[in-house]
This record gives C-alpha cells, sequence and structure tokens, in this order.
C-alpha cells in the first residue's frame, strides 16, 4: 500500500509546523523558569512565588532547585535526552550529585560507584539542600576527602556502573521523597537515603563530628526555611 502524496505532504508540513510551536514553547519555559529563579535570589520564598503565579509550591522548588524531565513530546526524544530521562524524577541537583559521585570515583581509582562516592557527590554539589545540611555541621568536600583516602595519579574516564548499594540508596532517595509528600528527588532525599542505609558514609560522618539524627533536623529546617 502507498501513502498519498497529498497527505503526506501535509503531514510533513504539519510535523515542522508543530516542531516549530514546540521549541517556542521550550524557550517560553526556559524564560519563565529564569524569571522565577530571579524572584527567588532577590529574596522572595517559595510559597510566596507560588501563590502570586498561582501555582504550586512544589513547582516552584522543581524550578528553583532543577527542572523535573522533559516528557516525550511527539515521541522526539533526542540521544542526550534519553539519557537524562534514566535519573527520572532527579531534580537538576540531583543529577549534578550523581555526575559528581561518578568524578570522585574515578579520582579515587575504583571502578564502580560506592555510596562513599555519593556522599561525596552530595558535598560537591554547593547549591544543594543535601551540602548545606553537611556545611551546617560543619562538614565540606574536603574534609570528606581527607577522610576517603588521597586522589589517584591517573584517574579514569567514562560512565562508571553504580553499586549494589548505591543503587538502593537511590531507589530509597524516592521513598525519602514520598514520605516527605514530594514528586521531586532532589539532593536532600538522597542524603536521607544515604543516612538510613548506614555504613561507611554514616561512620565518615560520625568520624567529622556529626550524626544521622543531626543532619535530618537540618534537612528539615532548610527545607522549612525555603517554604
Amino acid at each position: 500500500m502507498t501513502l498519498d502524496d497529498k497527505a503526506l505532504t501535509e503531514a510533513r508540513e504539519l510535523r515542522v509546523h508543530l516542531l516549530e510551536l514546540q521549541h517556542e514553547a521550550d524557550r517560553a519555559k526556559l524564560d519563565f523558569h529564569h524569571s522565577i529563579r530571579r524572584l527567588h535570589a532577590a529574596g522572595g520564598s517559595m510559597r510566596e512565588i507560588a501563590e502570586a503565579l498561582e501555582i504550586s509550591h512544589q513547582r516552584v522548588h522543581q524550578i528553583v532547585e532543577g527542572d523535573e524531565p522533559v516528557g516525550n513530546r511527539m515521541g522526539l526524544i533526542p540521544p542526550r535526552e534519553r539519557k537524562r530521562r534514566r535519573l527520572g524524577r532527579f531534580t537538576r541537583v540531583a543529577r549534578q550529585v550523581v555526575m559528581h559521585s561518578q568524578k570522585e570515583a574515578h579520582q579515587l581509582g575504583v571502578g564502580e560507584i560506592a555510596p562513599e562516592h555519593l556522599l561525596l557527590g552530595l558535598a560537591a554539589v554547593a547549591r544543594g539542600t543535601a551540602a548545606q545540611a553537611l556545611a551546617a555541621q560543619s562538614i565540606d568536600l574536603d574534609r570528606i576527602r581527607a577522610e576517603l583516602g588521597e586522589p589517584v595519579r591517573d584517574p579514569g574516564r567514562g560512565r562508571l556502573p553504580f553499586k549494589r548499594e548505591s543503587k538502593r540508596i537511590l531507589d530509597g532517595a524516592l521513598r525519602q521523597a514520598l514520605e516527605l509528600g514530594h514528586n521531586w528527588i532532589g539532593s536532600e532525599h538522597i542524603l536521607l537515603a544515604l543516612l538510613a542505609a548506614g555504613g561507611q558514609p554514616v561512620e565518615t560522618l560520625e568520624k567529622l563530628g556529626t550524626t544521622p539524627d543531626a543532619l535530618r533536623a537540618d534537612i528539615e529546617r532548610l527545607l522549612a526555611e525555603a517554604d
């Protein structure tokens, strides 16, 4: 069966028009998100911004902390976007945590991303709620690095797999988010899941002078202040 030439030409023209409208919508969305971040940077609380713009507080949090995954429009997902979508509901900051975790694992010369590398990644993204909670306990990236070992002379490159324990922590981050009534997964949820899992990261934090309870309290305070 052959396709009708006239109908096919019309469909192709409409597809091009639809893509143009989609690009315009994407640009408008980026401008809208930028304006919200400017309002927040100027001192506006997320609650105030949400009420003024008549959108949900959760939506404002997603925009300020990092956008939710892009939807599948028309099934046209570029290769880079496919990779990003694998991180599901992770915010931009949470995705940066994962990338830094991989970098830190390379720096230590290992072949898998372990829970301790997730801890390093959490501390590396300073704008994240997790890093702010760690900073409130006087813990930063350099102090954690000092506990976990010296970097190798020739670090590796490329994508590293997650150890089973790390996968469980990332899965646990979703549970932590749901328990808090959030529909995004931020750095704070990864840290909460890491604290719940125990093991070497918690031992390292305790050596540095803090406890899971103290960090949980700081996360709760930071989230309350963001409201």
